[in-house]
């Protein structure tokens, strides 16, 4: 199979757009004898127009060969071995060109420490099966160093050129593989408005079941990858429309019902404006934004807050936990929903007003009321005793990053809360006021 092959008058990729790191590595490389390629998501990202946000690197340097070029590296993964080549607070990943799937290979036998080297043989390939065992066509394109073209063995440049997503190979087999590639499909189509070829949306909605066999942790990194990139309300659309929210997270959907999914995708909708105008928020607002119907019936005459915000706070976890969110991240959105309550029931108490907003978390508080509620007349005496009272503190009101989280949502499983972040960052949301939505963990500690 003989590649199209782009010159490098015919594209816009430049060793100026690619990170220096790279850069050395592909030569290293090259002089060591070795083929060196940037592949992917970079690659489709220049020929776009965008500044990558990083960069993967493909050759046919094996995985302990790399490792004794690259002191500054470690290997990770068993089956498929991957090397990281770490510069500072920076890594690169650098992969060996594999082999195509084999469909005789005794996959728990791979598994194995014992087997690894023995089939490394059949385990690494070519370019041409590397780029045909990639997910999607605008995946597959490969950048070389040694005379700066690109290689593309499926009509990836075609596609990326076109705005089409398009399967590799049997759209309804590739998903049987390895189901997360729908979520993948949507991932890419929401974030760059690509239009999702005929034959794989078809194959989408035949193997949309496939997704229950996929790995959760994969499942929900992905969707939660949807929820924070650019077109997150058309990519959580796209899951709904291709029925992939069915299978994902049924009792959250059941919870919300139709109108309620209408609702989350509006706010989403309201997030990606102020996204836009540089206004970002951080993931725990952007999470508590999923549970946003459960606060649509509030009868504040015949209930009280407390009763209410312990039947919610129930109800959130016991759903939470159907969606395998961490803990950590849960309890900073029970702690944004209880302050939605707080503000209802608690409107009339100036006492209490004062209190509550001198609390670090209230900025938080406020946005997700304001993007969610802030257009309904109803509301309006409300919150301007709410945000007079705010405005006569000498800070200014917050709750905006000027950039977009980078956080991952498993990073919330570690100790620290959060995972790694900018400095600028802001860590998650522990209340320590008195809604008795929580209390701050680093108090709790000191009391001991």
């Amino acid at each position: 199979m003989q590649p199209n092959i782009i010159a490098r008058p015919q594209h816009p990729i430049s060793r100026s757009l690619i990170d220096r790191d790279v850069v050395n590595i592909l030569y290293r490389l090259k002089h060591a004898g070795y083929q060196a390629y940037i592949v992917g998501g970079a690659v489709r990202d220049i020929l776009r127009g965008e500044q990558p946000k990083d960069f993967d690197i493909a050759t046919d340097a094996r995985p302990m060969e790399l490792r004794r070029m690259f002191r500054n590296s470690r290997i990770i993964g068993r089956r498929f071995r991957l090397v990281h080549i770490f510069f500072g607070h920076k890594n690169i990943e650098v992969a060996t060109l594999r082999e195509t799937v084999q469909p005789d290979v005794d996959e728990e036998l791979l598994q194995t420490e014992a087997h690894l080297r023995l089939d490394d043989e059949r385990m690494w390939g070519t370019v041409e099966s590397d780029a045909l065992r990639r997910d999607f066509t605008c995946n597959a394109l490969y950048y070389s160093i040694d005379d700066f073209s690109i290689l593309d063995y499926v009509g990836g440049v075609e596609d990326v050129h076109a705005n089409i997503l398009r399967s590799i190979g049997d759209p309804a087999i590739r998903f049987c593989e390895d189901p997360v590639r729908m979520l993948r499909a949507v991932k890419f189509a929401a974030r760059f408005g690509f239009r999702i070829a005929e034959q794989t949306a078809v194959a989408m909605l035949q193997c949309a079941g496939e997704i229950t066999k996929a790995s959760r942790f994969r499942v929900t990194e992905e969707v939660f990858r949807i929820l924070m990139q650019k077109n997150r309300h058309q990519g959580l659309a796209m899951l709904r429309d291709y029925n992939l929210l069915d299978h994902l997270f049924p009792t959250w959907l059941e919870a919300i019902g139709a109108e309620g999914l209408d609702q989350v995708i509006e706010f989403f909708d309201t997030v990606e404006h102020h996204s836009g105008q540089g206004n970002f928020l951080p993931l725990e607002v952007l999470t508590a934004g999923l549970f946003l119907p459960m606060l649509d019936e509030v009868e504040v005459e015949s209930r009280n807050y407390t009763d209410h915000a312990a039947a919610m706070t129930q109800e959130v976890r016991d759903i939470a936990r159907d969606m395998d969110l961490p803990k950590r991240l849960v309890s900073s959105v029970i702690i944004l929903l209880r302050g939605q309550l707080y503000m209802l029931y608690l409107a009339n108490r100036p006492r209490q007003i004062s209190k509550f907003v001198a609390n670090r978390e209230f900025d938080w508080i406020w946005r997700l009321h304001d993007l969610a509620f802030g257009h309904l007349p109803q509301l309006h005496i409300i919150q301007e005793r709410w945000l007079s009272e705010r405005e006569r503190l000498p800070t200014p009101l917050g709750g905006w990053v000027d950039h977009p989280d980078q956080r991952d949502i498993f990073s919330f499983r570690g100790i620290t809360g959060g995972g790694r972040r900018r400095a600028d960052e802001p860590a998650s949301i522990i209340v320590d006021s008195d809604t008795g939505a929580g209390r701050s963990r680093r108090r709790r500690r000191r009391r001991r």
